[in-house]
């Protein structure tokens, strides 16, 4: 904004999935895993991002650190989302192997801040990308759980209702945004 200073920003951070044409809406940042089904807007790919199964170190040490996935089921867990009940994480691992194990956490949020802290604070284990987590593994407050496993990797995108008749405002934040992660080498 610095760089564009007559644009004018109305930021919505919301998880619920817009409808970017009926809402009015330039571009939307969506996350998920592929294939991606917006076939109706344009899309563009900012990043391709790993998640990992993270917990306090604390944890790990007091009930024992899980060797399989079905070691999960005996951890507290923290999910990505709105409803309680069960929850599953579908994890992939050496050779090709997946499991697909099923929690019921004791924290539900949208909040991924409040997640990340809530499994500092050794509330439970949690998935979440690692990028966001990666400084944590380096002061030791978040240990990785089963390193051999990981959920599937989920695309950060932008879509928008088309590129013809883009506003020059809004390519420009698109491509600041791909060159933002494109600058973050860490996947």
């Amino acid at each position: 904004m610095l760089r564009y200073p007559r644009v004018q920003l109305r930021l919505d951070a919301t998880n619920r999935r817009v409808d970017v044409v009926a809402e009015g809406i330039d571009v939307a940042l969506r996350v998920r895993p592929t294939p991606l089904d917006d076939s109706d807007l344009a899309l563009r790919v900012l990043a391709d991002r790993q998640q990992c199964l993270v917990a306090n170190p604390a944890l790990l040490a007091a009930q024992g650190t899980p060797q399989a996935p079905a070691d999960l089921s005996a951890f507290p867990s923290l999910a990505l989302g709105t409803q309680m009940g069960w929850h599953t994480w579908e994890l992939h691992g050496p050779e090709g192997a997946q499991a697909a194990v099923r929690h019921q956490p004791r924290l539900v949020s949208s909040s991924m801040p409040a997640l990340r802290d809530s499994a500092r604070a050794g509330v439970g284990i949690v998935q979440l990308p690692h990028m966001m987590v990666r400084a944590h593994f380096a002061d030791g407050s978040l240990a990785h759980v089963l390193p051999g496993w990981a959920p599937r990797r989920e695309v950060i995108h932008a879509v928008f209702p088309s590129r013809r008749g883009l506003l020059p405002a809004v390519r420009a934040l698109i491509d600041f945004l791909a060159a933002s992660f494109d600058d973050d080498q860490e996947v």
